[in-house]
């Protein structure tokens, strides 16, 4: 059974969140595109109570975490273990990629969000994780419904 890693008092979080968010931190599941911006079948519940949905498609990811809080790191030449998750690289960097923290999980396993390492390291489930939960030094973490919307284009085949 995957559980989530405790989380660790950082006596510097509340100034390091309130840099990021002032950064346009989209941790917060605000920022997600809503089903009806963007065509495509997969939408997720965003448990706010208010009966919007989330798209849960490959491009809202990229848009709405992937670019504006993944490549602060996961860019270019210096990248952490060579892995770039901006516009041009990450679908091909993750889909039916092994993850060279845990080399028998693929970063992206279609059709298997509870085999697949990226669901591990944002959902920070520890063992297996291999270092940080990701974003490294969050919060704030993605919130449940982007993990949940993940989890759901996984689940469908992580279409492009």
């Amino acid at each position: 059974m995957l559980r989530a890693a405790p989380r660790r008092h950082r006596p510097y979080a509340p100034a390091l969140a309130l840099l990021l968010c002032a950064g346009s931190c989209a941790g917060s599941g605000i920022g997600i595109p809503e089903a009806t911006d963007l065509a495509g079948p997969l939408v997720v519940d965003g448990g706010r109570g208010d009966g919007k949905s989330f798209a849960a498609s490959f491009q809202s990811f990229q848009d709405t975490i992937f670019t504006p809080i993944c490549t602060h790191c996961h860019a270019g030449a210096s990248a952490p273990k060579a892995f770039q998750l901006d516009a041009a690289n990450s679908y091909a960097m993750l889909v039916n990629v092994p993850s060279v923290e845990l080399p028998s999980m693929k970063r992206v396993a279609p059709g298997d969000p509870d085999h697949s390492y990226i669901v591990v390291k944002l959902a920070g489930i520890n063992p297996p994780m291999v270092g940080a939960q990701m974003p490294y030094n969050g919060p704030p973490y993605l919130a449940p419904a982007q993990i949940d919307a993940i989890r759901t284009w996984i689940k469908a085949g992580a279409k492009r």
